[in-house]
């Protein structure tokens, strides 16, 4: 790990940052925040995601699809004026958070949709008339939020003080989940310290894609990420993140030649996305190994890929509903398991071969045809498990139940 990254974290650790971050900006925020009427727009919806950040995820396809089927007055939050330019651009409602105008939006909107907490948007005093749901953005297998015991690591001593409200059960109204298995509400109601009537079992938006036939769509995909015409099978290699944001395991040259021999042999690309830094690794001496940009849709990603390789990422129950071979890839499980924690026994919920080195891992691409057919049961159990709905219906469901109309 480099210094620099060293030092960003320790910053990001630090009780005077997380003292400023969780108490001083939201006592802010709330005081501002109250100056604005509360008086609720039923027309007005606000989206955010990823702190801010980025366009991608379940409100990414919710804004999408409300902005293409209702008449709703839309509004997507932002922190990255490129990101608010970007939407602009092609025709949406963006608006950077740091603006009076957002508060006032935010104090007055129906439905408020986010993916990680009030820091996709701003901390400020929501309006008790707003209906404000979690998308979240993955089935937990590795331990989260409270669970994970690095949330609120300063608001637990200061923030009833200042009286801020800022925990889940505070100010959300739903989290969204795909599973109807009651022990995953649990953990979800656990993790967020919410109540399970809060916990709603209809399915993540972004997966509706997943059941495209659209075959032109998906040539449209290969043409914007780059893929070769003579590319007949693509790799997915997406590693779930790590504190350091490295890759961890050791590959030898003659291990690298042989998975690009591989790749050449079977007019492959092998393709990484995930939370890693691409200094870890050169790969400029191999033709069919790629990294994806940073901002890539891992949902589009999905329809490209033909194998799928991951380790304790939820990728895998989502990929699940697409039905083709997944290989899991746990180098440092127990490790993992030591340092973050796991709600789930790795083998139990395993849509495919766990391989813990390279060498096992290139085997395991050179014998897919027989591990498809070997898992090809075992998957559609873990996918029926972790998915109550296998359908692209996700978005209907939830604007059912929100009684929003659409057509």
């Amino acid at each position: 790990m480099s210094l620099q990254l060293e030092r960003f974290i320790f910053l990001r650790n630090s009780k005077t940052y997380l003292f400023i971050r969780d108490i001083l900006i939201p006592f802010g925020f709330k005081l501002i925040s109250r100056l604005f009427r509360d008086k609720i727009d039923d027309k007005l919806i606000i989206m955010g995601g990823y702190g801010g950040n980025t366009y991608l995820d379940n409100t990414k396809y919710l804004f999408d699809y409300f902005n293409q089927h209702t008449d709703y007055r839309l509004f997507w939050v932002a922190k990255s004026r490129k990101l608010v330019k970007e939407l602009r651009l092609k025709g949406y409602n963006a608006i950077h958070a740091l603006n009076f105008l957002t508060i006032k939006l935010l104090r007055r909107a129906r439905y408020i949709f986010i993916t990680h907490g009030v820091y996709d948007l701003l901390p400020i005093e929501f309006s008790s008339k707003s209906t404000i749901i979690l998308t979240w953005h993955g089935t937990p297998i590795k331990k989260i939020i409270f669970d994970e015991d690095l949330e609120f690591l300063v608001y637990k001593k200061w923030g009833r003080y200042f009286k801020l409200h800022l925990r889940y059960n505070d100010y959300l109204d739903y989290i969204l989940t795909p599973t109807r298995d009651d022990t995953e509400h649990e953990i979800l109601s656990n993790a967020f310290r919410v109540p399970k009537e809060k916990i709603l079992a209809l399915g993540y938006p972004k997966n509706d894609i997943l059941f495209t036939e659209d075959e032109k769509f998906v040539k449209k995909l290969k043409l914007k990420y780059g893929i070769p015409d003579k590319i007949e099978r693509i790799i997915l290699y997406c590693p779930t993140f790590r504190k350091d944001r490295s890759l961890r395991f050791s590959i030898s040259k003659k291990e690298f030649q042989d998975l690009e021999n591989l790749l050449r042999e079977t007019k492959s690309i092998f393709l990484l996305k995930g939370h890693i830094y691409t200094q870890n690794i050169n790969f400029e001496d191999y033709e069919n190994i790629m990294i994806a940009p940073k901002d890539s849709d891992i949902q589009e990603l999905y329809l490209l890929t033909d194998i799928l390789i991951t380790d304790y990422s939820s990728t895998m129950l989502d990929f699940s509903l697409l039905n083709r071979p997944i290989l899991l890839f746990p180098y440092d499980l127990e490790d993992y398991k030591k340092n973050r924690g796991m709600y789930y026994d790795l083998e139990d919920i395993a849509p495919g071969p766990l391989l813990y080195n390279f060498h096992d891992l290139i085997s395991g691409i050179r014998n897919i045809d027989k591990i498809n057919k070997e898992y090809k049961q075992r998957r559609n159990e873990i996918r029926d498990r972790f998915n109550k709905y296998v359908d692209g219906n996700t978005i209907e469901r939830i604007l059912d139940f929100l009684k929003i109309k659409y057509g």
